[in-house]
């Protein structure tokens, strides 16, 4: 079955139709949308956690864990639909916002269709299309009342801005391939137009040569000859009408990737009290989507900063980047442990590979401000991540230390953890490892100790800015333009309170 991702209460414009070609229902959207049901159980300790999608006035259950197998529960009837005014979730999609029921027998507005799946508290969070338009649901449910938490609500928001995240991605790989079959058809009657122009050539060519028999013969080919000539230059010209466009949908391509690119980093970093941070990223050669991410959001007792790098590239790539980033700041935002943040996300991590080989490394700095004589107090997680680098303000230079394991290759996580005070001046560099295994064709990386060396030319007392530029001019002029990986970059330098982020 098609589902068109198009709104039910106005009109679609042509980007938009475009758009709502895309398929929903194929098999790697199942595998991500039965990872996400199961998070939805383990994260918040409900016994069921499902996905519905909405099409048209209908909700179709797309998805669905079971972990108790409660008496009755239609576990197994993947794919059946409900019209969405009897549906469980059908007011989440009705209200166009999240529903959370602690008991249907205290609230029987929202007992539709409750019976059927034994429920007695359930939850809903809407999964939004490109055009923020509701096209489905992810719910958990419970066979007994319970009071639904801060912490489970933003596990359950997380998890549905994933499934968005998917949603999204699914169009744009559509748009894509859509764009390059168009773009490879287009180059193959290209094609064909220029073989044909050559066969007609080459006949005029045997025609003139036989047109010496007679003057008349001759007089009649040599006109034939000059249409023939007339028509190849005009399919000569089609020829080239036709490569350019497919050249504009290659770059509109580019520029798809482009966006997605930019929608999995932050739009802006904020601007915190005491703390100066100066952010860059760039893509390496041929990489269609990151595998590299940053942030930088408030934490309960402070800030919290993470840099990570996902395996591999492409389409996958960016589902775990959206899931890996989105899952540290909801942690990041009630939790001021560092490590008890890494742990939950290689949890997290864990059940999203399923067994697959992937892995993600990550540093996580939890910041928070001194009292005594300014400065920050700095606690830095490793997961298996390149070790920052410290400069303080009378220009030494100190290498953090390396540890932990990449996050969610195996069942239990190691964490490593260092304490970095940092007075007024001086600044920690996060980064993933395009910085240290930058290397020109052929020749040896720049590593840490070629990093060490930049840094410690670097003036002590500029800011983060000009550091981050600095670092990247330097990793650029050792690889000779050849930057293959992609690079991440965070310089946190600690500045009076009075002072503002540039």
């Amino acid at each position: 079955m098609e589902v068109w991702v198009a709104s039910r209460t106005r009109a679609l414009d042509a980007p938009e139709r475009a758009v709502s070609r895309a398929r929903l229902f194929d098999a790697d959207a199942d595998a991500g949308f039965d990872r996400l049901a199961r998070l939805a159980t383990s994260l918040t300790g409900a016994p069921v956690g499902a996905v519905w999608l909405a099409d048209e006035d209908r909700l179709l259950l797309r998805s669905v864990y079971d972990f108790e197998a409660p008496a009755g529960h239609p576990s197994g009837t993947r794919g059946g639909e409900t019209p969405v005014a009897q549906a469980l979730c059908g007011a989440v999609v009705l209200e166009d916002e999240p529903v959370w029921v602690d008991d249907v027998h205290a609230d029987p507005s929202r007992a539709s269709d409750a019976a059927t799946w034994a429920a007695r508290a359930w939850a809903g969070y809407p999964i939004r299309d490109p055009a923020g338009v509701v096209v489905g649901v992810l719910g958990a449910v419970d066979t007994r009342p319970r009071a639904w938490s801060p912490h489970q609500r933003d596990v359950l928001a997380t998890l549905a801005q994933a499934a968005t995240g998917e949603v999204a991605l699914r169009v744009a790989l559509a748009d894509t391939r859509a764009d390059r079959s168009a773009a490879a058809q287009r180059a193959a009657a290209s094609d064909h137009v220029a073989q044909e122009a050559d066969r007609q050539a080459r006949e005029a060519a045997e025609q003139a040569q036989a047109a010496g028999a007679a003057a008349r013969y001759y007089r009649e080919q040599a006109r034939t000859a000059t249409v023939q000539a007339a028509t190849s230059e005009q399919l000569a010209a089609e020829a080239q009408r036709l490569a350019r466009l497919a050249e504009q949908h290659a770059a509109e391509a580019e520029e798809l990737a482009s966006t997605l690119r930019e929608s999995l980093l932050p739009a802006r970093l904020p601007d915190f009290p005491g703390v100066e941070v100066a952010a860059r990223y760039r893509p390496g050669t041929g990489a269609s989507v990151l595998g590299d991410f940053y942030d930088l959001f408030p934490s309960p007792g402070g800030w919290g900063a993470v840099v990570g790098d996902v395996c591999g590239k492409g389409p996958q790539a960016a589902r775990t980047t959206a899931l890996a980033r989105s899952t540290v700041r909801a942690l990041g935002h009630t939790d001021d442990d560092p490590v008890a943040v890494l742990s939950a996300l290689h949890g997290v991590l864990h059940v999203w590979f399923d067994q697959r080989p992937s892995f993600v490394t990550a540093v996580y700095a939890g910041i928070a401000p001194r009292t005594d004589a300014g400065g920050l107090e700095v606690l830095v997680a490793s997961a298996g991540h390149p070790p920052g680098v410290v400069q303080r303000r009378d220009g030494s230079i100190t290498e953090l230390q390396a540890g932990g394991r990449a996050l969610g290759v195996r069942a239990e996580p190691r964490i490593a953890l260092e304490r970095v005070t940092l007075d007024l001046g001086d600044r920690v560099l996060l980064f993933t490892d395009g910085v240290t295994e930058a290397r020109p064709l052929g020749g040896r990386e720049l590593e840490m100790e070629g990093l060490l060396d930049v840094v410690a030319g670097l003036d002590p007392s500029a800011d983060g800015h000009v550091t981050a530029d600095a670092v990247l001019e330097a990793v650029d002029a050792h690889a000779a333009g050849a930057a293959l990986d992609d690079t991440a970059l965070l310089v946190i330098r600690a500045v009076p309170r009075r002072s503002r982020t540039p």
